[in-house]
């Protein structure tokens, strides 16, 4: 068993703030608001008391432990949800209730003077599921002797077994900052390979991105990883609009020109087509779209990205702090 803490000292500060001033001017939403709070204190109870991933149970020679589990994780597989231990399950069925939790915040108007702070946990929250999910994918395409594999292994594991936040906040604010000025930094689609050389001349970036492109700007792979994130396009579809473009003669298109000479619907766009939702959910489902096509690229052999920028972007840091 391990204790699980439901909230953190900030998050318990913020919820009582929020309770409080909602029991002053909308009651029923504060009750609701203490029901959702004991649901999610019982259901982190429910996973600290499922079986610790380094307990032995008896049921083996050979034992288990971090380490066995580490091995399976490698050898028989990690992205179906039957080779989870229980514990991982619920814990993550945990996080996304923890998420919705501040996002029903997000949407009580007398709650604005308190959304900076609630819409921070919420990236918080959101961004541990990203890096779960991130660990995951590179567990999947290893072998297990890769030292970011071991890396990998031992965050996820410390994520399954404690609920922490492992090291989403060494990846998550560069991802941020590129998501939010990619707009006003790549303009139009034209000559897609200089994506690389157009973000260096950015003054915008912060030094981890400069050091990032001036290491590893020149792999194929990163570049088209790089464009996929910035364009919401991918592989295929942008070589398909480079290709119109070539027959059209056309230098640069917007990006509603590129879905018009695409004719993509709405939700072929790798963000999604709601433009109002949270910026932080559009980065979230386009980084599980690509990470589908990434994964199908190397199952098959095809030629694109076989890993997606926040891949690539973590192994860089990884590699980089073990260098």
């Amino acid at each position: 068993m391990s204790k699980i803490i439901a909230f953190s000292s900030s998050e318990q500060s913020l919820l009582d703030q929020c309770r409080s001033h909602l029991a002053l001017h909308h009651p029923p939403l504060a009750t609701l608001l203490r029901t959702k709070i004991e649901d999610l204190e019982l259901l982190a109870s429910i996973v600290g008391r499922s079986s610790s991933l380094a307990s032995d149970l008896g049921l083996t020679q050979q034992g288990r432990s971090l380490g066995t589990l580490a091995q399976k994780l490698t050898n028989q597989g990690i992205e179906e949800v039957v080779n989870l231990p229980v514990k991982a399950s619920l814990g993550r069925s945990f996080t996304v209730a923890k998420l919705h939790l501040f996002g029903f915040l997000l949407k009580i108007p007398s709650l604005s003077s308190f959304c900076p702070r609630i819409l921070d946990c919420y990236h918080a929250i959101l961004f541990t599921l990203m890096a779960e999910d991130l660990y995951i994918s590179i567990i999947a395409e290893s072998n297990g002797g890769e030292p970011w594999a071991q890396q990998a292994t031992a965050e996820l594991l410390h994520m399954w077994e404690a609920r922490g936040n492992a090291q989403a906040e060494l990846f998550a604010p560069a991802l941020k900052q590129l998501w939010e000025v990619r707009h006003s930094l790549v303009p139009v689609l034209g000559t897609l390979m200089g994506t690389v050389e157009l973000l260096q001349l950015s003054l915008r970036l912060p030094a981890r991105w400069s050091e990032f492109l001036t290491l590893r700007g020149h792999d194929i792979q990163v570049v088209h990883a790089l464009n996929e994130f910035l364009f919401s396009l991918s592989y295929e579809q942008l070589a398909s609009l480079q290709k119109i473009m070539e027959e059209k003669g056309l230098k640069t298109v917007s990006r509603e020109q590129a879905n018009s000479l695409l004719t993509l619907h709405p939700d072929h766009s790798l963000e999604g087509s709601d433009e109002h939702e949270l910026s932080a959910i559009r980065l979230y489902r386009s980084f599980l779209r690509r990470n589908d096509l990434a994964r199908l690229r190397r199952d098959t052999d095809r030629i694109g990205p076989h890993r997606t920028l926040e891949q690539q972007l973590l192994l860089f840091l990884w590699n980089e702090g073990m260098s």
